[in-house]
């Protein structure tokens, strides 16, 4: 399951989609993305276990549509993403909203659509169960449980801004049953991308002892933020030997509970990210040195990660021969930042001024963190489809749509 879009999709493919629409575009593969999704959805059979999709590693409809015929639900972690699975035809009972610092507007809109809310304080849940008594609900808690990628997804740990404190769990269901509320769901996320599944197990451990204490409980949800190999030679987390070891647990679980409790998990990046590529292209060769520049037509502007996180995404030169004399380079944005650099030291073919670059693992967090930084447009979006269709997905827009809609959306008056 390792296997990124630079090894399903020809070369040739990518640079006809790259001189067709131009780059930057994200181009993405949904045969890839529908067998991740049945690798998962038969990870555990004969379990009660479903998988909910994290909306915010890739938002766009297309790609919503595909994962939720391949019977996923999803996870929202705000009002505007519940409305837009909503008005695609999700089903409500299918979309888990995970709030952090919602606002009353948020949660009477979210409670009038009908789906699974789930609370991480103590006081926004006060606030739901004084408005809403007789309904349910879940809680997040926080399980003091450290991982991801990086620090700033870390989000489980004993720090961490997200979740109700374990030794709150108590007060929690005490509060939910003074106003007759059903506390149907716990959940808990330990981070994005994690680095070891003996954390994730750990934590099912500890939800599955904290739902001893919730007598009202349907459902626990263990989160996820399952990782990719993002570099070559990179070891792929073990999801078999995980969900075995996780299988046990779950059924010892349900033969002394009784049974009646199903449970969910949330995959985040790894059904998209491997499935998503970035194609831009070489304006620039500039040697400055010390070291040699590849100035592109795309930036942290359309992929954040390496600016945010320090991430490393593989960039390789499709145009190029591979026999060619190779160079060390860094891949550099074009935004006006110094650290708007995609890679660093990248050995690669010696690359030219119009060369297209590959930029892999780029279907999760890359054009759901893409802004007009700049007011440069948005990366246009492609995606190739079973019957090997190039469809557009996101037409890109010129620069004067781009700040034509700006001008109007500031109300600024423009003569015509």
């Amino acid at each position: 399951m390792s296997k990124k879009v630079i090894d399903s999709v020809d070369v040739d493919r990518l640079l006809a989609i790259a001189e067709k629409w131009g780059t930057p575009t994200y181009v993405y593969v949904e045969d890839m993305i529908r067998d991740r999704c049945r690798k998962l959805v038969n990870l555990f059979s004969g379990l009660p276990v479903s998988w909910l999709y994290a909306v915010k590693a890739n938002d766009n409809p297309f790609l919503l549509e595909i994962i939720s015929e391949e019977q996923l639900g999803f996870d929202t972690v705000s009002y505007e993403e519940v409305l837009l699975c909503r008005k695609l035809g999700v089903p409500a009972e299918n979309i888990f909203y995970t709030e952090n610092n919602m606002t009353d507007e948020e949660m009477h809109g979210a409670a009038r659509e009908g789906v699974v809310l789930n609370f991480g304080s103590l006081g926004r849940l006060r606030s739901y169960c004084e408005q809403y008594p007789g309904s349910s609900c879940s809680v997040r808690i926080k399980p003091d449980i450290s991982d991801g990628h990086h620090a700033k997804v870390d989000t489980g740990n004993e720090d961490s801004k997200f979740g109700i404190r374990m030794d709150l769990l108590p007060e929690a269901v005490a509060l939910a049953r003074q106003h007759d509320v059903s506390i149907t769901g716990i959940h808990a996320h330990i981070g994005s991308g994690i680095t070891e599944p003996e954390n994730l197990l750990n934590e099912i451990d500890i939800l599955l002892h904290a739902a001893k204490g919730v007598d009202s409980l349907k459902f626990i949800n263990f989160g996820g933020g399952l990782p990719i190999p993002y570099r070559s030679g990179e070891e792929e987390f073990a999801l078999d030997q995980f969900a075995s070891l996780a299988k046990e647990r779950l059924e010892t679980f349900l033969e002394e509970s009784g049974g009646g409790i199903s449970f969910l998990f949330e995959p985040g990046r790894w059904i998209v990210g491997p499935a998503g590529v970035l194609l831009t292209r070489v304006n620039t060769v500039k040697d400055q040195g010390r070291k040699k520049f590849l100035g592109t037509d795309t930036g942290f502007n359309h992929l954040l990660r390496p600016a945010l996180y320090d991430s490393w995404h593989e960039i390789v030169n499709i145009s190029a021969a591979k026999t060619a004399k190779e160079e060390k380079y860094n891949v550099a944005g074009n935004i006006c930042e110094s650290g708007d650099i995609l890679g660093t030291d990248r050995i690669m073919p010696e690359t030219r001024t119009g060369d297209c670059l590959a930029i892999l693992d780029a279907g999760a967090y890359g054009m759901t963190m893409a802004s007009h930084y700049n007011r440069r447009a948005l990366p246009a979006e492609i995606l190739i489809t079973t019957k090997g269709f190039h469809k557009v997905i996101r037409r890109r827009s010129s620069a004067d749509e781009t700040v034509d809609r700006f001008l109007k959306e500031t109300g600024y008056p423009v003569d015509a």
